[in-house]
């Protein structure tokens, strides 16, 4: 009897010990962190946090924001995941500074609770052509436009926020500040730290899966939710400035491989990292005109070394690649996309410098006096091996030569004379004169 008293205590220990981990009062607030472009493995991030926080029986997922915009198709998609959400979601577009653009716009509508830290921004969501065009498809713009205006409208009625700036952050492109998106019930609440958000939004009743559901979230307990290894891998790849820096040191890669065949490892490495390059071009949207503005200056930069341009190739080259790494991630997407100044400015100047250094080995070459070939020789010095009388030997570095003198008269054995031509195998010379 006693044992069996024993194992009913020790098992109902096992079945309170997984609750009573918390401190009474606490919430479990799952969290997930996204900084960059929507795109698609954001939503694969987002569908493993979802699962967690089901399986673990969070109070909520936290999912703090901060992107100049993405895919239309991945935020879908997102959208989709959120309003299905098994827990209840909330955005939080947070540090100050940060941005919910574009397609961050959609994802904060579609939230149970939308929230913004004081100095930070929402809208701009109006969608844009990837491909631009010189003669426009007006049907199918507006096509696009009238869906992004429905699923922004239809996400703030579901949500119980404004309709109409909703429409408005999508046709006129309205872009407003957290103060401005709380008065007019874009957001439900400005907090500055996630803390005081968690106090904030406890208490509340949201509508998760058709159910009225009380948001607790007092004296939270944050669990971050990790991303895979693969997840890393993309969000690394889809910086503007890794991108740019994997495109640049690729093409010089190469170029140091097609320049010295056989080396192999240049060849391996460029072939790499452009390879790297393409597969972040897939990911984040690019300007076609600052991509051929990139391709254009690195061409002519290359083209310099080869072609006696006089500096016309390098100079249109240099700024070239300034201005195509400029406009490379200029979108309308994703606005916020761009490279780090402060490498585009070191990168083109490197470029100079090598270009420089290069033009100055060449130049420096080409001045000094010919060390090959006939007109080497002219000038040299030689000792007379056979008298000359005019015709005889001379030797000359190590080695025989037929030789005449050019005017009449004879040298004897051992004698130095100079080169002053050379005519076909013979060499015409002249007897040094002694000082």
């Amino acid at each position: 009897m006693q044992r069996l008293t024993a194992i009913a205590i020790f098992a109902a220990v096992l079945v309170v010990a997984p609750t009573s981990a918390l401190p009474a009062g606490a919430s479990r607030i799952y969290r997930i962190e996204v900084r960059g472009p929507i795109f698609e493995p954001v939503l694969r991030y987002l569908q493993i946090a979802l699962d967690q926080a089901e399986k673990e029986r969070a109070d909520a997922l936290l999912f703090e924001l901060d992107t100049p915009g993405g895919s239309l198709d991945a935020t879908k998609e997102i959208v989709q995941a959120i309003l299905g959400a098994p827990v209840p979601v909330i955005i939080y577009v947070a540090p100050s500074g940060a941005g919910a653009g574009s397609a961050g716009t959609f994802v904060t509508l579609a939230a149970h609770v939308a929230a913004m830290a004081p100095g930070t921004t929402i809208g701009a969501a109006h969608p844009v052509m990837m491909i631009p065009s010189e003669k426009k498809d007006e049907v199918m713009e507006k096509k696009i436009e009238n869906y992004a205006v429905s699923l922004a409208e239809a996400l703030a009625g579901q949500r119980g926020r404004n309709v109409n700036w909703a429409a408005e952050a999508v046709r006129e492109s309205a872009s407003i500040t957290s103060e401005k998106a709380l008065e007019k019930q874009v957001i439900d609440v400005i907090a500055p730290t996630r803390e005081e958000l968690m106090a904030a939004v406890d208490g509340r009743t949201v509508k998760v899966r058709g159910h009225e559901v009380p948001l607790h979230t007092a004296e939270p307990e944050f669990h971050d939710v990790d991303m895979t290894l693969e997840q890393r891998f993309y969000f690394f790849l889809s910086q503007p400035t890794v991108i740019f820096l994997l495109l640049i040191g690729g093409a010089a890669s190469l170029y140091v491989e097609f320049t010295h065949p056989g080396v192999m490892a240049p060849g391996v490495i460029g072939a790499i990292c452009v390879l790297l390059a393409l597969v972040g071009f897939s990911i984040v949207p690019i300007n076609l005109t600052g991509a051929a503005l990139l391709g254009l200056g690195v061409a002519m930069l290359v083209s310099e070394l080869f072609v006696p341009s006089f500096g016309a190739l390098g100079v249109g080259g240099f700024l070239c690649l300034m201005a195509g790494a400029i406009l490379l991630f200029r979108t309308g997407e994703a606005p916020g996309l761009s490279i780090n100044p402060g490498v585009i400015a070191a990168t083109t100047v490197g470029f100079a410098a090598l270009l420089l250094g290069i033009g100055t080995l060449v130049v420096r070459a080409q001045s000094r006096p010919v060390a090959a070939g006939r007109e080497a020789m002219i000038g040299a010095r030689g000792t007379v091996q056979r008298r000359l009388a005019p015709g005889g030997k001379v030797r000359v570095v190590g080695e025989i030569w037929d030789a005449a003198l050019e005017t009449d008269g004879a040298v004897e054995e051992g004698a130095e004379v100079e080169i002053v031509r050379v005519e076909g195998l013979r060499l015409i010379v002249t007897p040094t004169r002694r000082s």
